[in-house]
């Protein structure tokens, strides 16, 4: 029987090596999804920068939702954003300019890319990486790549400690009052931190889950070995 030990960390993570490329879906899914653990990296003075896929328009005004990227950005320390114009609920049927993906690799350099994890419920969450991973192929990245959640809990075997953060993740949520009178996002992320804490004992109040990949190609292979474990102990002759 597989033990709790080996399908989720009970001990913190620490971060991975700067700087820091993070793909956002939309406007405010990085800060939801990582924003305590981007602000603990650009106070260990990680450079980070984010890609926004969409304007969001289907939520909102395109504008004001970029004015609260910013802002929650200016919040946690992102370094840069880079707003892209594929249509909302559009990002796994489209297409994203190599040249345009390439140039932010070859300014930034990165040293760890962070993606949506596959197992989210948005299509543009999963999108994202869908689009992302041929290019990331192409283009030669072997250099970390990690897969962060946004509205949902997947698959983990990185638990990042954002409790002594957590003011400065509110603060930024808070900069997307557009999104906020719709749903209660700062509700709904601050629950899910606070699950994530579960293994890792008292002292950690709030954390982020993340899936590490040893390579970008074997990605989709180490979580079907991951999911067919879960199977294999529980079946039966």
């Amino acid at each position: 029987m597989i033990e709790g030990h080996e399908l989720v960390p009970y001990k913190c993570s620490d971060l991975p090596p700067g700087p820091w490329l993070v793909f956002a879906p939309h406007p405010d899914d990085d800060v939801f999804g990582m924003g305590g653990t981007i602000a603990l990296a650009t106070r260990k003075n990680i450079r980070v920068e984010v890609i926004v896929m969409t304007r969001g328009e289907g939520a909102g005004d395109p504008d004001i939702r970029q004015r609260e990227s910013l802002c929650a950005g200016k919040v946690i320390g992102v370094g840069k954003y880079h707003f892209r114009d594929i249509p909302d609920t559009g990002v796994a049927r489209s297409k994203l300019n190599p040249d345009v993906f390439q140039s932010v690799l070859e300014s930034l350099k990165p040293k760890t890319l962070f993606l949506p994890g596959i197992q989210e419920f948005h299509s543009d969450h999963r999108g994202t990486t869908k689009l992302i991973l041929p290019l990331l192929k192409s283009s030669g990245y072997e250099d970390g790549v990690w897969l962060y959640e946004i509205s949902r809990q997947g698959e983990a075997n990185r638990l990042v400690d954002i409790s002594q953060v957590m003011d400065k993740k509110t603060e930024a949520i808070q900069c997307f009052q557009s999104q906020l009178t719709q749903v209660d996002y700062q509700d709904v992320v601050l629950g899910l931190n606070r699950a994530r804490s579960y293994t890792l004992g008292k002292d950690v109040e709030y954390a982020e889950g993340f899936w590490q990949c040893s390579s970008v190609a074997g990605l989709l292979s180490e979580f079907r070995t991951r999911i067919d474990a879960y199977f294999e102990s529980i079946e039966t002759d």
